[in-house]
């Protein structure tokens, strides 16, 4: 526990680290305010803007919350119509949350861009729209509520994990090659507990400071969108917020609640698989420099992967197209293409910063025998590829800071 507490403050204690988390923390900060100043509500050709407009919102939405009912729309209708007037740039027309959920989802109208869209004459029953056939197929009661705060948080919690991964690259890059650097790595053998146990107090330190700086970040995004949207929206469906049609994927069809906690929990476990990464890298690097610039190597790596996952695809479907390859090669290119998949999209880059990543994840892994990426199981492929590379990348650095220590 000494040699523990010891590693802890040699992190914990250096300006940059405080520095460096209220430097994320204002970024995250910015990027809310930013997308709060872009809320907006119009009822009766009156014009709300930013944190006005997000109250305005709650408060009209607060009548009609619960189960949403045909009765329900003709209200709302009756008390605030159709959005009017041509989609903006960020494809908002002057409605407000109500009516703009009920053109989009409930009407014959449409909205896919400033060129492309369709102003509503009429409200549709919910059981003949796509989302009420969406609802009944999943058994879930087509639920209400204002939800815009949970669509925006994903935003803000990818910044944050940006951020947050950019930090725990700088500060845990020199546990191991910090030693080796300043030459103190032969006093660990005059330790009474010697490099067996400082080992695993570097890793220990290592992995609390990448947890709590991920707790701290998460909680800090929690506490804006719920003091400024409310918790409201929770129980609604999840594919609201995703923005990719009604696709019969698992993930989609639960309510958001439970799939923000899996967004939660799949961006911590991209915390630890970077911090094992990076720990890793620095048990091999001699200097604080090179692990610091092997580390943010390894971490943008997965971008060349995608690149080469997108072209074996393209050059696969082209040659599927054509009927020029055996079958049985093309289905080993696919089992090819679905472990460059996995591995990639198991990367931390992946699992922090991008939007909807699981949702992705579920839907782009092409699956081994069938070419459909809409199938779970590439998204459990993937998260057990992670959790393999972060035991292994322990694993790895422990054994290997030990035997240098021997030298």
């Amino acid at each position: 526990m000494r040699l523990y507490k010891m590693e802890l403050y040699k992190l914990c204690h250096k300006k940059s680290f405080l520095a460096g988390l209220l430097a994320v923390l204002l970024t995250g900060l910015f990027i809310f305010q930013q997308d709060l100043r872009l809320q907006r509500c119009v009822i009766n050709d009156i014009e709300y803007t930013g944190l006005a407009a997000v109250r305005m919102n709650r408060q009209i939405t607060e009548e009609f919350k619960g189960v949403l009912t045909d009765d329900k729309v003709s209200r709302i209708v009756d008390k605030y119509g159709f959005p009017k007037g041509a989609p903006d740039n960020f494809n908002r027309q002057n409605g407000n949350f109500l009516n703009t959920f009920l053109m989009e989802y409930a009407s014959d109208g449409c909205i896919n861009g400033q060129k492309d869209y369709r102003l509503a004459t009429k409200a549709l029953p919910l059981a003949e729209t796509e989302l009420g056939q969406y609802h009944d197929e999943v058994g879930m009661a087509f639920y209400l509520e204002y939800f815009t705060g949970w669509d925006l948080f994903q935003s803000t919690l990818g910044i944050l994990m940006l951020g947050v991964s950019i930090l725990i690259l700088y500060i845990v890059s020199v546990v191991f090659s910090e030693e080796e650097q300043i030459g103190t790595k032969p006093l660990l053998f005059t330790t009474k507990e010697g490099p067996a146990s400082d080992t695993l107090a570097k890793v220990a330190a290592a992995f609390s400071i990448s947890a709590g700086v991920w707790l701290t970040a998460a909680l800090f995004a929690l506490l804006l969108h719920i003091t400024v949207y409310g918790t409201d929206g929770l129980g609604c469906i999840a594919s609201l917020i995703m923005h990719q049609g009604f696709l019969p994927v698992p993930l989609m069809m639960q309510s958001i609640g439970v799939y923000l906690i899996q967004v939660l929990l799949a961006s911590l476990l991209g915390i630890l698989e970077l911090c094992a990464i990076t720990i890793c890298v620095s048990a091999h690097c001699r200097s604080c420099f090179h692990a610091i610039v092997n580390a943010g190597i390894f971490y943008t790596l997965p971008f060349a992967g995608f690149m080469l996952l997108q072209g074996l695809m393209a050059t696969l479907t082209v040659l599927s197209s054509r009927h020029t390859l055996h079958p049985a090669f093309i289905t080993l290119c696919r089992y090819f293409s679905f472990l460059v998949g996995c591995l990639v999209h198991s990367s931390p880059v992946y699992l922090l910063i991008n939007r909807n990543n699981l949702i992705e994840i579920a839907t782009c892994i092409p699956t081994p025998g069938t070419g459909n990426g809409i199938c779970m199981i590439s998204l459990y492929a993937t998260l057990i590829t992670a959790i393999l590379l972060l035991v292994f990348c322990s694993v790895n650095a422990c054994r290997r800071y030990r035997r240098i220590c021997r030298v």
